[in-house]
């Protein structure tokens, strides 16, 4: 395992920004991806913060665009349907984000890449890593 510059271990830094994101901390996580990207400066480190905010932003605009329909709950008779409605797909993705984010956060303890869905892809591209895709040719005879 590889230390900072602060002394601390490097996955000790991601696993903090995915317990960030599981608790919610929108801002927190925020403020510890700029100081990963100032202070320690490491590649691994970073994209594995943006990995943990991109999770963490996410929850934030999903529970934005689910406060703006709140009135519709106001309205009678069918304000307890919008109700359920919106409680269940905030339920579900609130689990899927704790599903990965445990996840992520087993595989950075451990010093492997967090490999959460799309947040990934898009921490490689801030890097302007691009993964090359195989394609074999399989011509008939």
């Amino acid at each position: 395992m590889q230390k900072g510059k602060y002394g601390l271990y490097l996955w000790f830094y991601a696993a903090l920004a995915f317990i960030l994101a599981i608790l919610g901390q929108t801002l927190l996580c925020g403020l510890l991806l700029g100081f990963v990207i100032i202070a320690e400066r490491d590649e691994w480190l970073t994209r594995q913060v943006i990995q943990a905010f991109c999770l963490c932003f996410f929850n934030a605009i999903v529970n934005v665009v689910l406060g703006i329909f709140d009135p519709l709950e106001r309205i009678p008779l069918v304000g307890n349907a919008f109700s359920v409605i919106f409680g269940i797909i905030s339920g579900v993705i609130s689990l899927l984000i704790l599903i990965f984010a445990i996840v992520a956060l087993v595989n950075v303890c451990r010093g492997k890449e967090a490999g959460v869905p799309l947040a990934k892809q898009f921490a490689h591209r801030a890097y302007g890593i691009v993964e090359q895709k195989v394609y074999t040719n399989m011509s008939q005879q």
